[in-house]
Formats: C-alpha cells, structure tokens, sequence
C-alpha cells in the first residue's frame, strides 16, 4: 500500500486496488464513534493500560477524525485487506494493538512519529468494501472570550480554561495563546479583580507528584500573564493536583476534563 494515490485517500495510506472511495467525513476534533468494545489479547478487553482506549475497553483516542468508506465489485477477499494494511502499516513502522481470532472484523492499528499519535481502525467486514477510520490524536484547545470568562466568575466565582500541556511538563506552549489573550483581556478590562490561577490534574501517577505538577503549570500561567503586562500582585497560583475532580477520572474524557485551570476570584 503507499500514500494516497486517490484524491480522497488519507495521505497516509491509499485504498485497494479496484476499490473506490464512497464516502469520506472529516471532523476537526472527536473521536472514534463506532465503537463497541476492543480485545487486546484473547479473552482480554483492551483497558486504559493500552494507549488510546478506556478502562472498558472502548476506543477513547480524540483528535482529527477522517472516516473513509472504500467499496468494489470485484473484491480482493477480506484477508487480503487485512494483510495488505497491517503490511503497509507495520512498514510505516505502527503495530497493530487488537485482537481478533481471524482477519474479519475490526482491528485498531498506531503509528507514532515525532511524538504524534495516530490510530488506525480497519473496519472489516464484507467482501463488498471496507472502512478506515484515521484518528490524529490531540487535545482539545479551548477558546473562551474574555466576556464568557467575566460571565462565569460573576456568576460562579471561577472559570475553567484548558490548556494543554507536554506529558509531565508546565512549560506553556504556543498554542495556548488564544487563551492566555482572553484572560489578559480579561484583566485589563477589570483593573480591580484579583484572581487565584488553580491547577489542577487527573488521578494517573502519585498524588505528591500531581500536585507539585499543578503547582508548577499554574504559575507558569501567572508567568505568563505578568509577562502580557498584568500586575504579578493580583495574580496568586495553587496546585491542587487532582484533589478536586470534576468528572469520573475512570473515564478519558472523564481525566481530560479534570486536567484543568480555574481562574479563581480573589476577595
């Protein structure tokens, strides 16, 4: 298999040869949504141990999300696709991280270079066609306006941001600067409010640890915001590591909302 040989391939993998692409969604951010439970060895439900999926063995991974259909009148057979995939997959240096006690069925593949992740689900079920789902793994950069991040400490006291951050790392990066602009306007607007920027993280490693974690990407934030001109004595930072959770940390989804930032009102 090589790279996208077809118009609406994926750069990444081309269809069969004499199957037509019939269908292609792209969505921006998201996630694998025709899930149903994974194995990872026989008899074994995938678990959050196995990158990109939950502890109930569901594809968790979210990013950009490419779903092609690929279909034919003159079929290749089923193992053929299996093999070919996981061929040109394992050339492009990716495993295949599920089981299935044949090639029929479907099977999620990773590929990781240059610190980016992206799974590959071969759906594969019919002599007629195949589908391939792309999932280009990232998290969710939140953009708020500086009148919605008014709005909820007038209303609540707090306001949530998510910035993203580097595995076990608080330096902040580049695109986290959307949001730091809100927040700056936000204070520029409002001289006399003073606020407490609170960390916060998920319950994955040892608590000592988290919370020395939060501790440090929440003064980066301060950094951050004195360094766009706001008076470091308005500005306070706390780690609270993942002592104030906000959703069920068993989850994905549940431990990407709880690794957080409040902007915390200051009385």
């Amino acid at each position: 298999m090589s790279a996208g040989a077809y118009a609406q391939d994926h750069s990444i993998l081309s269809g069969m040869p004499g199957y037509k692409v019939d269908g292609r969604k792209v969505v921006d951010f998201g996630n694998f949504q025709d899930g149903g439970i994974f194995y990872c060895k026989p008899d074994v439900t995938c678990s959050e141990k196995n990158t990109g999926f939950d502890e109930q063995g569901h594809l968790a991974a979210e990013g950009k999300v490419t779903s092609i259909n690929y279909s034919t009148s003159s079929s290749a057979g089923t193992l053929a696709v299996f093999r070919n995939y996981e061929n040109a997959i394992k050339g492009l240096g990716g495993r295949r991280l599920t089981y299935t006690p044949g090639h029929e069925g479907s099977n999620v593949f990773l590929l990781e270079k240059n610190n980016a992740k992206i799974w590959v689900v071969l759906e594969n079920n019919y002599d007629s066609g195949y589908k391939l789902t792309y999932i280009e793994g990232k998290p969710m950069q939140q953009v708020v306006t500086a009148g919605q991040l008014s709005d909820a400490i007038a209303k609540q006291g707090y306001a949530t941001i998510y910035i993203n951050f580097d595995n076990n790392k608080s330096d902040i990066k580049k695109d986290a600067k959307p949001t730091l602009d809100e927040v700056v306007g936000l204070l520029k607007k409002t001289p006399d409010l003073k606020i407490s920027v609170d960390g916060h993280t998920d319950n994955v490693g040892a608590v000592d640890a988290n919370k020395k974690l939060s501790q440090s990407r929440a003064q980066s934030v301060v950094n951050a915001l004195v360094a766009s001109g706001i008076d470091a004595k308005r500005l306070q930072s706390k780690g609270l590591g993942s002592e104030v959770p906000v959703a069920d940390n068993r989850t994905e989804e549940g431990r990407a909302k709880n690794r957080r930032v409040e902007l915390v009102k200051v009385k």
